[in-house]
């Protein structure tokens, strides 16, 4: 390997233009696909399009519609329904009965006009005295569409075959034709889904520019105050390079930007740099025993390039096992960084070197050693004595470790969750405020829905089931509201029961299609019920939804899915938290059978490995104590830490085995090991901090927590990386020396 790793440095040497003319042309071919970048903000994001409830879900739409667009009307209810008013809202329901993007429309008007038409065109009683009963309460038939005496409700239902941009389309559409036709002394709001996923791009959008700029603003300060090293921005214009030619392939490739995927930008100059930042040390370490530039590159390469790429395997190995994900985002988020975390690594190797031997060839070596030898003097005496300080505490420094992690682990399993899409997601949002407002006024958190199948939906057995399930569940869980669905039609009707066939038929056939069409496929094999469920938790509503699936005993031949977007949100809370100790183990098996293959050494990477699983439980306690919650991102810190902690610990005893080589006990190799590449590591964590500490800023809840949660996570990883770890090296090597001894 490093007889490979001359001829690779030895053939940059000679040919560093070759690398910087082949990167400038594959940065022009990036930048278009930068503008192919697409959002995706749906819940196919969090939910895989080819799970079960994915697919049923999109088999119901079809069928009875997707998320209802709802229109919410405030004033009071003579002026909301005024004569003129009445004429808007029927040349609205004309309007959207006749456009193919809607299936249907729901409002009290068609039962309104019904009584005024009873009347009769010469009546002048009062809208009022139609709309409310002796006590003063809204009539039976109007309370789904008039919660109180300031608001009234429509609800326009899409179809469910249509893209995202067409329900916004079908959004829009709506408020266009009331902002085209005002109702006289009444405000007029109009609230969906699709404005909210719209919403959440746009805010997407400019929440990254924010980031990055931010993140190199950090990266700025970093190198410029700590890695004071010749050209030391030059690692900052590398990680560029290597964002660029990320998102681009990533534009080329069609993976979508999504509220994980956003937060991969200052992640990966963070992580990305690193590399850079290896090299480029080294680089100035063997300037100062070299004879020219040149060769400086060739002995850092020589040296980095297996370690690094050690380095490199093992965090790809992490990113990569976030693919098993069960969540589309989230698999995303670990392609996209491991792509971008190895053309970090070929930037780093092949045009930093490159630019270093154009940009430096021509000083003299004499200068160069100078400049090295002023740059790397002051931090090494510092690196110096705190390695020894941790060698010469290693038992208090152990005891103190061990305690953390035991508490760590314990509190993991109290650690909160949050999978709410909605709590996720910037709070001041007007959309995100304008749904809660509804759900304030109705008294709603949304809808779970179900599809039930069978060869006949409407015969007397089925039904009678149906109907027997609903009052158990609406008896049991107290949270369910009310029930929507053809057997609750066809009970109410006939005084509670379900009758035989002749008369259901006949009930069938005497309900008004607008009405039948929401409950029942024209087939009668498929049918939709609907519960209504005050807001909770989605965590609660998890369990609530979970019971309710325990609680169906079907009949022969029939089906019953859980379905709807609700539905799916909960979904997630076991997709996220359920996976989480999974993936870690995962990840920690793949990586130490990777280490064991390459060291082919058991107890070197028993010492690589072992601080990952310590840092894991102190991450644990950490957020538990600051309170963070779960999130679909939180919950992947483990595979996180796994390949940033690796590294750091494969660079560490890396250059350790190299000190001891050179003939120096094992405290002195590991205090020279850890002020020599020392500074390395501490620069690379403190920008791997930058990367992750801009995320707090960030208006997404979600990324602000992961950002809290990762730079709690990095900083934890230099700590046991350059404290815990060198003191129990150096004890095993010093035990297994006396053994030989004797």
């Amino acid at each position: 390997m490093k007889r490979i790793s001359g001829l690779l440095g030895r053939f940059i040497q000679r040919h560093p233009w070759w690398f910087i003319i082949v990167f400038i042309l594959l940065s022009a071919a990036a930048v278009p696909g930068i503008f192919m970048l697409e959002t995706n903000t749906g819940f196919d994001s969090f939910v895989s399009p080819d799970a079960k409830i994915f697919r049923d879900t999109a088999r119901y739409e079809e069928q009875f519609g997707g998320d209802a667009i709802t229109v919410l009307l405030t004033g009071q209810l003579d002026n909301i329904f005024s004569n003129e008013n009445r004429e808007i809202l029927a040349q609205f329901h004309e309007i959207i009965s006749r456009n193919e993007l809607y299936i249907s429309v729901n409002s009290p008007l068609p039962i309104l006009q019904a009584i005024i038409d009873q009347l009769g065109p010469d009546s002048t009683i009062p809208i009022t005295s139609i709309l409310y009963n002796t006590d003063g309460s809204i009539i039976p038939a109007l309370q789904p569409f008039i919660p109180d005496d300031n608001h009234a409700l429509i609800l326009v239902t899409p179809r469910g075959s249509i893209s995202e941009d067409e329900a916004l389309m079908a959004t829009q559409g709506i408020q266009e034709y009331f902002t085209l036709h005002p109702m006289a002394g009444v405000d007029t709001s109009v609230i969906s889904s699709a404005q909210l996923i719209n919403a959440i791009s746009v805010s997407m959008g400019n929440n990254i520019m924010v980031l990055l700029c931010l993140s190199v603003a950090v990266m700025i300060l970093i190198l410029v105050f700590i890695f004071r090293v010749r050209w030391r921005l030059l690692s900052l214009f590398m990680v560029g390079i290597s964002a660029l030619l990320t998102f681009g392939l990533m534009g080329y490739a069609s993976v979508p930007l999504s509220m994980a995927t956003m937060a991969v930008l200052p992640i990966l100059i963070g992580l990305g740099i690193d590399f850079s930042i290896q090299f480029h040390n080294r680089y100035q370490e063997e300037v100062t025993t070299s004879a020219t530039a040149g060769e400086a590159v060739v002995s850092s390469i020589s040296h980095m390039f297996p370690v690094v790429g050690i380095a490199l395997l093992a965090t790809i190995i992490g990113f990569i096992t976030l693919y098993i994900s069960e969540v589309p985002m989230i698999r995303d988020f670990g392609m996209m960084l491991a792509v971008g975390i190895v053309i970090s690594y070929i930037t780093g190797l092949f045009l930093l070197n490159s630019v270093i031997i154009v940009a430096d060839k021509r000083m003299k070596i004499k200068q160069l050693k100078k400049e090295a030898e002023e740059a790397s003097g002051r931090i090494e005496r510092v690196l110096l004595r705190l390695g020894n300080l941790a060698i010469n505490h290693t038992l208090w420094i152990f005891i103190v470790a061990v305690v953390f992690a035991v508490a760590g682990g314990i509190v993991d399993h109290w650690l909160p969750t949050n999978t709410d899409y909605e709590e996720l997601m910037p709070q001041s949002t007007p959309e995100l405020v304008e749904l809660r407002e509804l759900r304030t006024i109705v008294g709603s958190g949304g809808t779970l829905q179900f599809m039930v199948e069978a060869d006949d939906v409407t015969s007397p057995e089925l039904l009678r089931w149906l109907n027997e399930y609903e009052d158990e569940a609406m008896l049991q869980h107290p949270e369910l509201i009310s029930v929507n669905n053809l057997s609750s039609l066809i009970s109410e009707a006939t005084g509670g029961i379900i009758p035989d066939r002749e008369e259901i038929d006949l009930i069938l056939e005497n309900t008004p299609p607008q009405y039948l069409n929401q409950l029942l496929s024209s087939d009668r094999k498929m049918l939709s019920v609907s519960f209504e469920i005050r807001y909770i938790p989605l965590e609660e509503m998890h369990d609530v939804l979970q019971d309710m699936i325990k609680q169906v005993d079907t009949p022969t031949g029939v089906q019953f899915s859980s379905v709807g977007n609700l539905a799916l949100g909960i979904s997630t809370v076991d997709a996220i938290v359920g996976s989480r100790m999974t993936l870690n183990i995962i990840c920690i098996s793949a990586i130490f059978i990777v280490l064991l293959l390459v060291y082919r050494h058991l107890w070197k990477t028993i010492i690589t490995v072992i601080p990952v699983g310590a840092v894991i439980a102190w991450s644990s306690l950490d957020m538990y104590l600051i309170g963070i919650p779960l999130n679909p991102l939180t919950a992947i810190l483990g595979v996180l830490i796994i390949g940033i902690c690796t590294e750091f610990m494969v660079l560490l005893t890396g250059r350790y085995e190299e000190e001891k080589k050179l003939g120096l006990a094992p405290k002195e190799a590991m205090a020279r090991a850890i002020s020599k590449i020392g500074r390395a590591i501490v620069t690379t964590a403190l920008t791997t901090l930058g990367g992750f500490g801009v995320l707090i800023a960030s208006n997404f809840i979600m990324i602000r927590d992961f950002g809290i949660a990762t730079v709690v996570g990095v900083f934890l990883c230099l700590i046991i990386s350059i404290t815990v770890m060198p003191g129990l090296i150096v004890w095993y090597d010093n035990l297994k020396m006396k053994r030989k001894a004797r």
